[in-house]
This record gives structure tokens, C-alpha cells and sequence, in this order.
């Protein structure tokens, strides 16, 4: 009996990690989402498509080490710094700029969230 409660306890640790993972992988699918929607604006400057690839390359770097199972604030603070260049910098339609400064909100309290609850790998 002792056996059949560890391993459904052990089971039940397992399913909220699981969900946790899917729901921080869901923000990170988000805003590359909201990136690459913003960043489809065709009249964007040479300038503006730099700031875009580059967000998007910081992004792709935190998230391949995310779905390694590693957190990387660094790397998360990178992308994090590149997509508020965006925001700041580029030509945006008032719909893609609230759906960034949305993302920027929400990648920040993640951070926040992460160091302050110490739920590192």
C-alpha cells in the first residue's frame, strides 16, 4: 500500500512539472508568435528587420536551452533586452506593440518568478 501512495505522490510531482514546463514553453511560443507576426510588416527598414531577427535569434537561444531542461537567466535577459529594442525602436502597428510590450510584462514576472520561488535546474 505504502508502495502504490509513493508512486502515485511520485506521479503526481511528475504531471505538475510536466504542466509547469508546458505552460512556461506556451509564453516562449507566444512571443515568438507575436515577434514573427510584428516582424511580417513589410515596409519595416532594413533597421527594423535587424531588431527582429536578432530578438528572434535570442529568443531561439533561450528556448533551445529551455527545452534542454535548462533555465538560463542570462539568456533569457538577452532576449528579454532585444525584443524591448524592438519595441522601442522599430515601426510597429499599435496591435503588435501592445502584444510585445504584453510579452516583455510577462517574460519579466517569469524571471521574476523563477528567481524569487529558486525553481532552477
Amino acid at each position: 500500500m505504502r508502495k502504490l501512495l509513493f508512486c502515485s505522490a511520485l506521479l503526481s510531482c511528475a504531471v505538475g512539472l510536466n504542466a509547469q514546463s508546458f505552460q512556461d514553453r506556451g509564453l516562449f511560443d507566444r512571443v515568438r508568435s507575436d515577434l514573427d507576426r510584428a516582424g511580417s510588416y513589410r515596409y519595416a527598414s532594413r533597421a527594423d528587420q535587424k531588431r527582429f531577427d536578432e530578438a528572434r535569434r535570442e529568443l531561439f537561444d533561450f528556448e533551445s536551452r529551455f527545452d534542454r531542461g535548462r533555465y538560463d537567466r542570462h539568456e533569457l535577459d538577452q532576449a528579454i533586452s532585444r525584443i524591448e529594442k524592438v519595441v522601442s525602436h522599430n515601426s510597429l502597428d499599435p496591435r503588435s506593440r501592445a502584444a510585445l510590450e504584453d510579452d516583455l510584462r510577462r517574460m519579466r514576472d517569469y524571471r521574476n518568478y523563477r528567481e524569487h520561488n529558486r525553481y532552477r535546474d
